[in-house]
């Protein structure tokens, strides 16, 4: 089984010895001796200074068959990604992309908006694939690593398993979970004192299935959020809107499965909150319209197709039924 880690020290000589047979085997083909010396010289560099990596000056992840090492990435100790080989004998199995797809999760997180690197010709089309765009002409054609490219990751989530418990792991928004991953949703409700709820509408131009829509506000918690961290958060950035801890109530927690194979974790907030719509602050090119309804009024736009739909919201008329229960 294939397994992926940071580096330890042990991993640190291996790897870097698969870089340069790699290395050799794929890129050192197409270039004179010159680049072979100097990446020679750039992989002892590193070993006679792995204190680098040890020390967090530099990132390496690892992907392991049992004990042996098959692939490396590193980092220069910022936004550059410097190395990436995969043993030639494990091509076309998802490694590199489960490598990049590691570091990209750990460089967002650290607070890097772009990721860039310098693709050898044998590595272009993988980065493509990936997502990475050339950013300007290519260099010398002397140079293995010609074409600068650069990334821009998406949100990150932690990997959840299905009782909710963070796995360690994380994932980026818009790539294909592992089947038994998860991730956590949330759904927040704001209810009045005149036994109205708070609804919001989607921009028309985000390019989704719920464009134009109304709805809750809510969406996906972001690596290290918890549950109320998430929900307070989301209402935050897409209404404008400090919503008190204190008045919330995780009413509705499920597993839920989408026609795509995703999978995850969702969890129905409800809070007492009284504002004047006027309050609410849209986020651009999110939501842009806001309005205080009867749960009869968001049955009706549910019919009509105006308001996403009760699949959405299983668990809606068991949640307005209880809070009517409250007035």
């Amino acid at each position: 089984m294939i397994t992926y880690r940071k580096a330890t020290a042990d991993d640190i000589r291996p790897a870097l010895d698969l870089a340069l047979k790699v290395f050799m085997e794929f890129d050192a083909p197409d270039y004179g001796p010159e680049h072979t010396n100097r990446m020679r010289l750039a992989i002892d560099d590193r070993i006679t200074n792995s204190d680098i990596y040890l020390s967090g000056k530099r990132l390496m992840f690892v992907a392991l068959d049992d004990k042996k090492v098959i692939g490396i990435i590193e980092t220069y100790g910022n936004n550059r990604i410097a190395l990436m080989f995969v043993d030639g004998k494990y091509h076309r199995q998802g490694i590199a992309t489960e490598l990049m797809s590691r570091i990209i999760c750990e460089l967002k997180m650290k607070g890097f908006d772009k990721v860039i690197l310098n693709s050898s010709p044998h590595g272009l089309p993988f980065c493509k694939h990936f997502g990475f765009i050339p950013m300007e002409i290519e260099k010398d054609i002397n140079t293995p690593w010609k074409t600068p490219m650069e990334y821009t990751p998406n949100e990150i989530w932690d990997v959840l398993d299905e009782n909710g418990n963070k796995t360690g792991r994380f994932h980026e928004r818009g790539r294909k979970m592992v089947e038994g991953d998860y991730h956590l949703v949330v759904h927040v409700w704001k209810h009045n004192s005149k036994g109205e709820w708070l609804i919001d509408k989607r921009t028309s131009k985000r390019g989704t299935s719920i464009d134009g829509k109304w709805e809750t506000s809510g969406g996906a918690a972001l690596a290290g959020d918890d549950s109320l961290t998430a929900a307070l958060r989301e209402t935050k950035e897409e209404l404008g809107i400090d919503l008190d801890p204190q008045k919330g109530v995780l009413f509705h927690t499920t597993i839920r499965h989408g026609n795509d194979g995703r999978r995850w974790l969702q969890d129905a907030w409800v809070f007492e909150h009284n504002c004047p719509v006027e309050d609410v602050r849209f986020q651009e090119g999110e939501t842009c319209d806001a309005m205080w309804v009867s749960p009869d009024i968001i049955r009706e736009m549910m019919t009509s197709g105006e308001f996403l739909s009760e699949w959405f919201y299983p668990y809606f008329d068991e949640m307005v039924e209880k809070w009517r229960i409250k007035l």
